[in-house]
């Protein structure tokens, strides 16, 4: 497992259901060697709003990493899971591209950047 790695694997809605779906997510980190970051990726994004748009990563090679479709991933949606969880339950899908692991991260870093001048043009 890498950063980058795409998997399919259940997500909970929150920490105190068992509901949840099947989603696809890619790896962004390791806190430690049990404990794996994932954000998710989702292909809804036309009519999201555009403050929620600034936290929708565009996977430029999508087809590369074994997506079916143009997708997003929202870098606002990091959760941890149990390095053995992914192994015992995920699907493998794919991978980023180095160039969208290399965009991702400047993505990630200018957020709050992109978040503050968003606000300064949006007053309420």
């Amino acid at each position: 497992m890498a950063v980058g790695d795409i998997y399919r694997i259940f997500v909970k809605f929150s920490s105190d259901t068992l509901e949840g779906k099947e989603r696809y997510t890619v790896e962004i980190g390791k806190v430690n060697l049990t404990v794996v970051l994932l954000d998710s990726i989702t292909s809804q994004y036309k009519d999201k709003s555009d403050y929620i748009k600034l936290q929708y990563y565009p996977i430029r090679d999508w087809r590369q990493a074994g997506l079916q479709k143009s997708s997003y991933i929202d870098i606002r949606s990091t959760m941890s899971f149990d390095f053995c969880e992914i192994l015992r339950s995920g699907k493998y899908i794919g991978q980023l591209s180095h160039t969208d692991v290399i965009e991702l991260t400047k993505f990630i870093q200018n957020y709050k950047e992109r978040l503050k001048a968003h606000i300064k043009a949006n007053p309420i």
